[in-house]
């Protein structure tokens, strides 16, 4: 099955291959000397039989999940060494040494 992937591989990388007239089609994956299953799949141009044949996934999804909250814009986070917010609590690494 890595000749069938391949020979899809380069049929990818090159547009010339995949419009190529059908009976140079034929004569590319005849040489390629596959089984009947995956041969016929190629001629056909079957790509579910070829998903079956490869063991490759039925769908592939992609989700995107945004944050919850206030959206954050450009210039809101603080740059190092500015000052804290002004919600945030003011504390003093002195003590004060009254007894």
């Amino acid at each position: 099955m890595s000749n069938v992937i391949a020979f899809l591989e380069k049929m990818g990388n090159n547009a010339a291959l995949a419009n190529q007239a059908p009976e140079d089609y034929a004569a590319a994956v005849d040489a390629l000397g596959l089984d009947d299953a995956p041969r016929q799949a190629l001629l056909d141009r079957d790509a579910s039989a070829l998903n079956g044949l490869l063991g490759g996934r039925m769908k592939m999804m992609c989700l995107l999940f945004p944050a919850d909250g206030e959206e954050k814009k450009d210039g809101d986070e603080p740059a190092d060494g500015d000052a804290p917010a002004e919600d945030a609590p003011k504390q003093s690494i002195r003590r004060d040494s009254r007894h």
